[in-house]
């Protein structure tokens, strides 16, 4: 990846994707209702990042619960910025 493709936020919601992604498995959806203290973000900030990734097609939403999850090309993402030192 060339330049930040995400944003700061954006970065600590894949990484709280990823901890879920490991601990639970590929299924994991973690609802929002809390989601933004696991991340460290305000709830706006939370809101803003879901949007972002949402967009590039890098987590599900859910609008039920709601809740999210990486996609495939997410988890791809976020373990990509873990080797470049930026997970």
């Amino acid at each position: 990846m060339s330049g930040p493709p995400f944003s700061a936020n954006a970065r600590k919601l894949l990484r709280c994707l990823l901890r879920f992604y490991r601990e639970i498995g590929p299924g994991a959806t973690p609802g929002l209702n809390g989601l933004d203290e696991e991340a460290g973000l305000e709830r706006w900030e939370l809101s803003e990042a879901v949007a972002v990734l949402r967009a590039k097609g890098l987590i599900e939403y859910w609008e039920l619960q709601p809740a999210v999850r990486l996609t495939p090309e997410g988890l791809r993402a976020v373990l990509r910025l873990q080797e470049e030192g930026g997970g």
